[in-house]
């Protein structure tokens, strides 16, 4: 599955000429809703006929927003036809492959070989890279794998 999301990625920044998850949204017809989701939940994707919602909590900071956003994107790319929750209460399906191919579509999104290997980082550790990149460090970390 991770060359399909890597083959996907490519695809996705190449046509579109970005990598931001909010125009990405734009261009593929994804409605991006904010709203009040309480302490627990960032977000989650959400498919109708014809309409195709990413809802991300109002109270998420910038960078949290974007990566919420970003790991949305990919269950609606890669599962838009799963039920998660139904999976979650009626099934053995373990959802944690599905939220591990987001999070490796975002990670991919965001992270380019080029920028990652930079001399930039050179000498420093995972965390203070993730810090540098304002990125969630289980997120460098499937970058690196």
């Amino acid at each position: 599955m991770k060359k399909i999301i890597d083959k996907k990625v490519t695809q996705l920044k190449m046509k579109y000429h970005t990598k931001n998850p909010f125009e990405l949204c734009e261009n593929l017809g994804i409605e991006i809703l904010y709203e009040n989701l309480g302490k627990n939940i960032n977000g989650f994707y959400q498919a109708a006929p014809r309409n195709k919602v990413i809802h991300i909590n109002i109270n998420l900071d910038e960078y949290s927003r974007y990566f919420t956003c970003s790991h949305e994107l990919g269950h609606a790319l890669f599962h838009s036809k799963l039920n998660i929750l139904f999976l979650e209460k009626n099934t053995h399906i373990i959802k944690n492959k599905y939220e591990n191919e987001a999070n490796y579509f975002s990670a991919n999104l965001y992270l380019s070989d080029e920028n990652l290997y930079s001399d930039k980082f050179s000498g420093m550790t995972i965390e203070q890279i993730a810090a540098q990149l304002h990125i969630p460090i289980e997120l460098l970390k499937l970058k690196l794998k």
